[in-house]
């Protein structure tokens, strides 16, 4: 059984309700784990809402979850430009599970606001 079934639901309504794309999971090298992405351009800026495991050293720590916002666009042929936060970072799956509709409310908020000023090229 999924570790999102408690809000897939809720996943799904929100990327609906704002024209958004959800991506359910995807293969990792040599590996495989659970993830939700909830992907949308606006204004020529592409913007997600990453809820995926730790990536560490050693592999994908399922004990540690992050929900990452991402913002980013090419300003040439090859130069990307971005801007990414951390709404929640290494904690267990239950704090996001708890605490979705709240996180999801804020991540859109920052994401909305967010403009070609606010990005730049990654280090």
């Amino acid at each position: 059984m999924s570790i999102f079934v408690n809000i897939d639901k809720t996943l799904k309504i929100f990327a609906k309700n704002i024209f958004a794309q959800l991506t359910i999971d995807r293969p990792f090298p040599q590996n495989y784990f659970e993830e939700r992405r909830i992907d949308w351009i606006e204004n020529g800026i592409n913007k997600a809402i990453l809820i995926q495991p730790n990536f560490e050293i050693d592999g994908i720590n399922s004990k540690k979850w992050n929900l990452t916002l991402v913002a980013w666009t090419y300003n040439h042929i090859e130069d990307r430009i971005q801007w990414i936060d951390y709404l929640v970072e290494e904690k267990n799956f239950e704090v996001i599970e708890n605490n979705i509709e709240d996180f999801l409310k804020i991540s859109y908020k920052k994401l909305k606001s967010i403009k070609i000023d606010n990005l730049s090229k990654p280090y």
